[in-house]
């Protein structure tokens, strides 16, 4: 009987053991996946973590817009849009009355004393590079709002490695050529070299540096204005089948200054990005034309993280970046009238 109690009480102490072990691992994968997929998603980030909408009170503070303004928008060329020498020779086109301040932004967040100085890091970088996108936006339709955001996440506002050392302010890859991607596939990587991979123009060449794979090699270039040229190549590539790398369907999909319903795209691009549209944005599917915009980007596969339409749309949200695609879109109807 002694011997059958000593057996049984190992037997549950093993499997108390067991569970002990079972729950620990759960807990450590647990947390792991909480850190992964959520906490330094935004901790890291200086921004509030909301869809407000509040880009119709923007829209409302500067009269609206015109019905055929979009319509304009989208089927004039930039040139004709505002004099040459209005976006060729001046950084900014002289009559868009830009409604954003830095001072306006930093007086309205409330971060840790480390969070408002990376938001000071994001209010510098706007400033000194929104001119650029805002002359893209008139060029080429993309919001200025969405470059500028994911041109704050890729580079850090200007501040991470890669951007100091090669100018590459979005993240954009070299392309292997045919001897790199054979060493690749026989996971040589040490055997790689930065000749092997090719710049697409304006980049002039490939860098060094860890992101998905340690092989990765990223472009660089001469000038920031020429990384923000090429991410312009990248955001107006056409398709007619919903693939990846295809993103200038989004920009007509989900004009400015509207709201709009994102589950018909999804639908189309979910055997490619296997995620439907509630998932998006925690069931949400009817949404800024900027979270509409992210929505699109991850459909299309711009970003591998999780997270990076939410991140997109967050930063756009917490610095009010749509102000600068409504005020080009009014100056442009003031100049039509």
């Amino acid at each position: 009987m002694s011997a059958l109690r000593s057996i049984l009480g190992g037997a549950f102490e093993t499997l108390n053991t067991l569970v002990l072990t079972l729950l620990t691992a759960a807990a450590v994968v647990g947390g792991l996946y909480i850190y992964q997929n959520h906490w330094p998603a935004y901790a890291q980030l200086p921004v509030v973590r909301e869809i407000t909408g509040n880009y119709r009170q923007g829209l409302a503070a500067i009269g609206g817009l015109s019905g055929g303004t979009l319509d304009r928008f989208f089927t004039t060329e930039g040139k004709a849009l505002l004099p040459e020498q209005q976006y060729e020779e001046a950084l900014l086109p002289k009559d868009v009355a830009v409604s954003w301040t830095k001072a306006r932004i930093l007086e309205k967040l409330q971060f840790s004393k480390a969070k408002m100085r990376q938001a000071r890091y994001f209010t510098d970088y706007i400033e000194a590079h929104a001119p650029a996108a805002l002359r893209d936006m008139l060029h080429h339709k993309v919001p200025a709002s969405i470059k500028l955001a994911q041109a704050l996440l890729e580079s850090k506002a200007g501040r991470s490695k890669l951007a100091r050392q090669t100018n590459n302010h979005f993240g954009i890859k070299a392309r292997p050529n045919a001897t790199a991607r054979r060493k690749i596939k026989a996971r040589r990587y040490a055997a790689l070299h930065n000749e092997e991979f090719i710049p697409v123009s304006p980049a002039v060449g490939a860098y060094r540096f860890h992101d998905d794979n340690s092989y990765d090699r990223f472009e660089t270039y001469r000038r920031v204005s020429d990384s923000y040229a090429r991410h312009t190549q990248l955001l107006t590539r056409s398709c007619t089948k919903a693939r990846k790398g295809c993103y200038q369907w989004i920009w007509s999909s989900f004009p400015p200054g509207q709201h709009h319903d994102i589950r018909q795209a999804a639908r189309r691009f979910e055997p490619v990005s296997g995620i439907p549209a509630h998932r998006f944005f925690d069931g949400d599917t009817y949404l800024p034309y900027y979270a509409a915009c992210a929505a699109g980007l991850k459909m299309a596969g711009y970003a591998t993280s999780p997270t990076y339409h939410k991140k997109i749309t967050y930063i756009i949200e917490t610095y009010e970046l749509w102000r600068f695609d409504l005020d080009l879109l009014k100056s442009l109807e003031r100049n039509a009238s």
